[in-house]
């Protein structure tokens, strides 16, 4: 099992080793806090930008949502005319420099999330690691966008924003409740207090939340585009193969439609090569989009992705327009 899947499992389950981290654990937390001291009171500068920023994140390890919530949103700027743009790390790729992501861009280069938003929106995608200063390149290139989308940049505090979402998975939530290495929090669960909104994955009671769900209709064949149902790819054997922070959400859609299939999971951002489906040649290969966008050279007809539709609380575009445009 890939190393990152094993701690995953040790910080959503109750597990004993995991406490020799805790000390750890005060350490992280307490650079945090030091940042956050800096930077709040003027010691170390965030820089704004001359239009509004909506920050995309969240406060645990591995995948909640926030490219399918950026995906989402990014739609619905673009419905109101509206011209939106995102700005990432690149997590994955190669980009030492500030480079702007192209449909023809090699994923090694881009990483699998900008490429993916960069091929299903068309807006400008830009990557590198200071994204203050992607901000600003995009922006002399692109002058006429309206709003900046910041995709995973709630702990970088170098970029000033307008308004702040984090996505939680209402599944796994925080899991064991400990600040990494020792759990899956990137910082104190006392950040919800502090943004303009919290976006959960799956159902909430709570009436302070906006609710998100995934829809899925069908599987679309990753060289011909061909569309079938899901009862429609059990003529052959099925393999799942993923590279994401949370594949187990992907596993249960699956298994949602009564599918069976032998799970084979890698590591977060893993760049697939060829080599790794020569000996899945008779199965039917099921993939996420983001997995999909990284195949496209060198897949054959059994590579079949599960494209998303997401659904959000209407509520939430609407907060966003209300507060910064």
């Amino acid at each position: 099992m890939p190393i990152d899947q094993v701690f995953n499992n040790q910080y959503y389950k109750k597990s004993n080793w995991i406490y020799l981290l805790i000390p750890f654990s005060f350490v992280f937390y307490g650079i945090n806090i030091l940042r956050n001291y800096l930077y709040r009171n003027g010691l170390l500068k965030s820089i704004k930008v001359e239009v509004p920023v909506l920050i995309i994140g969240n406060i645990t390890l591995g995948g909640t949502g926030k490219t399918p919530l950026a995906l989402n949103l990014i739609s619905q700027f673009l419905n109101e005319g509206l011209n939106p743009a995102l700005i990432s790390r690149g997590y994955g790729g190669s980009a030492k420099d500030i480079t702007e992501v192209l449909e023809s861009t090699n994923v090694r280069i881009a990483g699998d999330e900008a490429l993916l938003v960069k091929t299903k929106s068309k807006i400008p995608v830009f990557v590198g690691k200071d994204r203050a200063s992607v901000a600003k390149i995009l922006l002399k290139k692109y002058p006429k966008t309206s709003i900046i989308i910041s995709d995973d940049g709630l702990q970088h505090h170098r970029l000033a924003r307008d308004y702040e979402v984090i996505v939680v998975d209402s599944q796994r939530k925080f899991g064991n409740g400990f600040i990494f290495p020792a759990g899956p929090l990137r910082e104190s669960r006392s950040r919800l207090n502090l943004v303009d909104a919290i976006v959960y994955k799956g159902t909430s009671n709570n009436p302070k939340f906006y609710q998100m769900k995934y829809i899925t209709k069908h599987f679309k064949n990753l060289i011909t585009s061909k569309k079938i149902i899901f009862e429609g790819i059990q003529e052959k054997k099925i393999v799942a193969i993923t590279a994401i922070g949370n594949p187990e959400s992907f596993f249960s859609t699956l298994e949602g439609y009564n599918l069976e299939f032998k799970k084979v999971i890698y590591n977060d951002h893993y760049l697939f090569n060829k080599n790794d489906f020569i000996k899945y040649a008779d199965y039917n290969i099921v993939m996420t989009e983001k997995d999909a966008i990284k195949c496209k050279k060198f897949a054959t007809n059994n590579f079949w992705v599960l494209p998303l539709e997401t659904k959000v609380d209407e509520r939430l575009f609407r907060n966003i327009l209300k507060k910064v445009m």
